[in-house]
């Protein structure tokens, strides 16, 4: 390394993990990646908003069943936040996506809640927010 002390290289680490990870969300998203939400998720994830009080199960499950559709999602203005075993990532979304037939394409403020279990980080709970 760069001679940075030990603490710094491992949260640069950790914010490259969670940032592959937001990487990873994104594209499962759009391909209905069962899996790929599934090894994401922890089992006691939770919606905030706009989903509201959906578990892993029924996200995963409308995802694949095309319920949610997502046709693009571009995530910018990332930042990622690190305290201890939790962590956050904000940004700002452009999405075209759907819930039942039901246009919600727009701009959004997403907050992600990410805890590390068992030496692995789990996202545990998303709110997004529509902006103007």
């Amino acid at each position: 390394m760069s001679g940075e002390p030990a603490h710094e290289s491992s949260r640069i680490q950790t914010e490259q993990e969670l940032r592959q990870m937001n990487d990873d969300w994104i594209k499962a998203l759009v391909r209905a990646d069962e899996a790929t939400l599934n090894r994401i998720m922890a089992d006691d994830f939770l919606f905030a908003y706009p989903m509201e009080g959906d578990d892993k199960e029924q996200f995963i499950g409308d995802v694949v069943s095309g319920d949610v559709r997502v046709e693009f999602l571009s995530r910018e203005n990332v930042a990622v936040r690190i305290w201890g075993s939790t962590a956050v990532l904000t940004g700002k979304d452009s999405a075209k996506w759907s819930y039942k037939g039901r246009d919600f394409s727009g701009h959004y403020k997403i907050i992600y809640v990410f805890s590390l279990r068992n030496d692995r980080w789990q996202l545990v709970s998303v709110q997004a927010c529509p902006i103007a």
